[in-house]
C-alpha cells in the first residue's frame, strides 16, 4: 500500500504520519486490496484540515474534516471513511443477496 502525504502551511511531522498510517491500516481490514491513500493536512487560520482519499477495490472513498486539533481531525476523518466503507459494503452485499424474480 502506498500512502502519500501532502502538508500545507505546516511542517511535516513523523507523529502525524504515524497516526494517519495507523488509521488507514485499521480501514484496510475492510478491503481485499488497498491500492493507495492520499493524506492532505493543512492549516487554515485556526482550523486544522485533514482530507484522506483511499483507493481500494476499484472504488475511491474521500472524507474531509476540520478541527482545532490535527489528531482529532484525523480521528473524525477515519470515522467518516469507516461509515462510507460500511455503507458501500452493505449495498454490495444487499445486491448480491436479493432474490431473483
Amino acid at each position: 500500500m502506498n500512502i502519500t502525504y501532502y502538508f500545507q502551511n505546516l511542517e511535516a511531522s513523523d507523529a502525524i504520519k504515524d497516526h494517519c498510517a495507523k488509521k488507514i491500516e485499521k480501514l484496510s481490514d475492510h478491503f481485499h486490496t488497498l491500492t493507495s491513500a492520499d493524506v492532505r493536512c493543512k492549516v487554515e487560520k485556526i482550523h486544522q484540515v485533514v482530507e484522506i482519499a483511499i483507493h481500494a477495490d476499484n472504488h475511491q472513498f474521500i472524507a474531509s474534516e476540520q478541527h482545532e486539533d490535527m489528531y482529532a481531525a484525523i480521528d473524525l476523518v477515519e470515522d467518516k471513511l469507516e461509515k462510507q466503507v460500511r455503507r458501500h459494503k452493505e449495498k454490495v452485499l444487499d445486491k448480491r443477496h436479493r432474490p431473483k424474480v
